[in-house]
């Protein structure tokens, strides 16, 4: 008798597991490079936070945050569990703007910065997601330099 009742406690386990939907991989990473020292990781986060409820993609965000060795730490195991690496090592400790990168591909599409508002960055975040969907996406010209990335603030390692 109990077996029956632990094999049908596994049972209906199982079938409510299954029954559960599946959360949505994310179309795009939206890499929050921040320090709590520096005003503009701040304007960045609300501003950040709200595009992305606006924009209505499937982005996850992921923070870059040096302000201590912990969070530092953190981060570098947040990268490395999404296979970001490349793009963490590339600007860690230049705080202040998300790279936005393609979930698929770990392309870097475009970037974001605070100088933006929410409702511009919701925009932009949206045609990177189209444009990491594979969809062609109009442009206008005034907009490429909102987009734009800072230049590399890590040189890699020659061995």
């Amino acid at each position: 008798m109990m077996k029956l009742r632990t094999a049908l406690a596994i049972s209906a386990l199982l079938s409510a597991m299954i029954a559960l939907p599946a959360m949505a991989a994310p179309d795009v990473y939206v890499v929050n490079f921040r320090n709590d020292g520096e005003p503009a990781s701040k304007m960045l986060d609300d501003a950040l936070s709200a595009a992305i409820k606006i924009a209505g993609v499937e982005a996850e965000e992921v923070i870059v945050d040096t302000t201590t060795a912990a969070k530092w730490e953190r981060s570098a195991h947040d990268a490395f569990n999404r296979n970001l690496v490349p793009v963490f090592n590339r600007w860690v400790g230049l705080p202040g703007f998300a790279a936005i990168v393609d979930a698929d591909t770990k392309a870097v599409i475009g970037c974001v910065t605070p100088r933006i508002a929410p409702t511009e960055m919701a925009r932009a975040l949206r045609q990177m997601a189209q444009t990491a969907q594979g969809q062609a996406v109009m442009t206008r010209a005034s907009t490429s330099s909102a987009t734009e990335c800072p230049a590399d603030y890590n040189t890699p390692l020659v061995e």
